[in-house]
């Protein structure tokens, strides 16, 4: 189990293939895109989208307010902010220091890479 502290949240990242729209279109057409392993963890490094897993006891409260996201919230964040972890069950998050969270999507919208 992977806890954040102090003034950081743990994000689950959004896998690359799940989000683009390249992967989704050859998914629905029964294409299997054959990315080498170095291709994809270069994609999937750039990827900044993710859902709030857990937010650590102290995140914004240095902004004087409430939390501008909660658990479950798919956010953007700083494109390679924060520091990549693995759970015991090889589940990669990243841990990010609240600011770097820069934006909650809602709903269907499509975010630029």
């Amino acid at each position: 189990m992977v806890i954040p502290c102090g003034h950081r949240v743990l994000i689950k990242v959004t896998d690359i293939t799940e989000f683009d729209p390249v992967y989704q279109s050859a998914r629905r057409s029964g294409i299997a895109i054959a990315d080498s392993h170095e291709d994809h963890q270069r994609k999937q490094a750039g990827m900044d989208k993710g859902t709030v897993v857990s937010i650590g006891p102290t995140a914004f409260k240095d902004f004087g307010g409430d939390a501008w996201c909660s658990v479950g919230d798919l956010v953007v964040f700083a494109k390679y902010a924060g520091k990549v972890v693995e759970d015991t069950d090889q589940t990669k998050y990243v841990v990010l220091n609240d600011e770097d969270i820069v934006a909650i999507l809602k709903d269907n919208i499509v975010t630029g890479k």
